[in-house]
């Protein structure tokens, strides 16, 4: 077997039976393996996916041009696949304990390649490189009255997110040289230091971050490095018992307020970061389930932010915000799911008036909430540089589950650009009209999940003048794709 088709191979097949094996007992710790020296917990664990991609007509039929070639392919098939084996480690010291963790990701990218306007994992890459390597101490029950593990500090190379990932989530960028560019195995930070107060009803992050950043190895093409601080408070319900101390998925609603300083980044890449203030107020979940049974079938998530900048230079007034109500019919066969987003990041069509006002995405991710978090569309955000800015976005989302281990589910994008580019020939705020249709299924195999997508999208007028031709940009995008992991 050769070797382009031997390590996506070996990556299904590690996909579809060492994950599984490692899979733990209890959600809420790492899935592993563990073993107990004395008052030292080691667990080894092991995270792998594997997915299967295919475009046809390819940026709305211009197509996708490989690296080192002037052609462009008007389809383009790929496979991606991941291996992230790691080591947890837990002391316990009688009343708290130290931790720490260390990962290494492995990936690779064959085929084709993806179907960006230049495609950058067209030249087969793969990586191996450090995910994890933090260290930390919990409180476990020193003050007790705040309950177990109540303040929690940490340093290293690990992730942090704060809520949904509207503003914080993914601390690496995929793609060229590290692969993988659609499956994202990597998003821990650099440097961080992170102080978490898990209290409730109220619970709090005080936090450092670095993106991580190799301009060397990403041939100059990765993203901003970029330092900050900040704070991070939220009010709380537990969904189940008090895990919302922990997780956002745990939390049955939340009412919170961030404020972060980007103190350095690279001006470079991102002209108007350094000296960036950034604040945002958010709420999610079932705000109203005190009003009774019936209310807790209704969930509102929605989030406001703002960014300023006053330095000499780099001035910024931008704001992004967001409402989504969301309608469980949980009388119903298949308890549909029903949610509408608006969605408006702000755009910038004047570059010489000395103020940026393009909302600036730091640092999202796809979200914990599933399709349509904050990947507004898997050809919309894999396959269209204009990213979560410079947007207004509708989303309506019907999601059905038929059997606990089974979901089905459809979501539906209408993009505006906030501002159209008029300086660069685009006149039409239509951006694009995309459909995603999947389904997920968690396996008998316990910790192997299948999930399927099939998705189309068709360009605006504005897409199709951002892209430079209407000509060659009329025709409709497909895109099917499988993911093992």
């Amino acid at each position: 077997m050769s070797r382009r088709l031997f390590l996506p191979s070996a990556l299904l097949a590690v996909c579809c039976v060492a994950l599984p094996a490692m899979a733990a007992d209890d959600d809420h710790e790492a899935r592993g393996l563990t073993h107990s020296i004395g008052e030292l917990d080691l667990t080894l664990t092991l995270d792998a996916g594997f997915g299967l991609f295919s475009v046809a007509n390819a940026q709305h039929g211009l197509g996708s041009q490989a690296l080192g070639s002037s052609e462009r392919a008007g389809g383009r098939a790929m496979s991606e696949g991941y291996l992230a084996p790691g080591l947890a480690a837990d002391w316990h010291l009688g009343d708290s304990s130290l931790y720490g963790g260390f990962k290494l990701v492995g990936s690779a990218t064959r085929g084709q390649g993806d179907a960006q306007r230049n495609s950058s994992t067209s030249d087969r890459p793969e990586a191996l490189d450090i995910e994890d390597a933090y260290l930390g101490w919990k409180s476990g029950i020193t003050f007790a009255r705040l309950g177990e593990d109540a303040v929690d500090l940490s340093l290293g190379r690990q992730p942090f997110s704060v809520g949904d990932g509207f503003l914080l989530m993914d601390g690496t960028a995929e793609g060229q040289r590290r692969a993988a560019y659609v499956l994202g195995p990597r998003s821990s930070f650099d440097r961080t230091a992170i102080v978490r107060l898990n209290t409730e009803p109220v619970r709090a992050d005080i936090f450092h971050l670095e993106g991580n950043v190799d301009q060397d190895f990403m041939r100059a093409g990765d993203a901003a490095a970029t330092s900050l601080y900040g704070g991070n408070i939220e009010w709380f319900a537990s969904g189940h018992k008090d895990h919302g101390r922990f997780e956002y998925e745990e939390r049955l609603w939340y009412v919170g307020l961030t404020a972060l300083t980007v103190y350095e980044a690279d001006t470079g890449v991102s002209a108007n970061r350094k000296g960036l203030d950034v604040y945002a107020l958010r709420s999610g979940g079932a705000l109203l389930s005190g009003l009774g049974e019936g209310w807790q079938d209704f969930a509102l998530y929605s989030e406001l932010g703002l960014q300023r900048n006053g330095d000499t230079g780099r001035k910024s007034r931008a704001h992004a915000w967001y409402v989504e109500p969301q309608y469980t019919l949980s009388a119903l066969p298949w308890t549909p799911r029903i949610s509408y987003r608006y969605a408006h990041f702000s755009g910038d069509n004047n570059s010489n008036d000395g103020r940026n006002t393009a909302w600036d995405s730091l640092f999202t991710g796809g979200g914990p909430r599933g399709f349509g978090t904050w990947d507004l569309g898997e050809i919309y955000t894999r396959y269209t540089p204009n990213g979560n800015s410079n947007l207004n976005s509708h989303m309506l989302h019907v999601k059905l589950q038929p059997l606990e281990e089974l979901g089905l589910g459809a979501v539906l994008y209408r993009h505006f650009f906030d501002k159209p580019d008029t300086a660069n020939g685009v006149t039409s705020d239509d951006l694009l009209t995309e459909l995603n249709v999947y389904a997920e299924w968690a396996t008998p195999v316990k910790g192997l999940s299948v999930t399927g997508l099939l998705g189309a999208a068709k360009a605006g007028d504005g897409r199709r003048q951002q892209l430079g031709t209407s000509d060659a940009t009329d025709r409709t995008t497909y895109l099917g794709q499988v993911v093992f992991g």
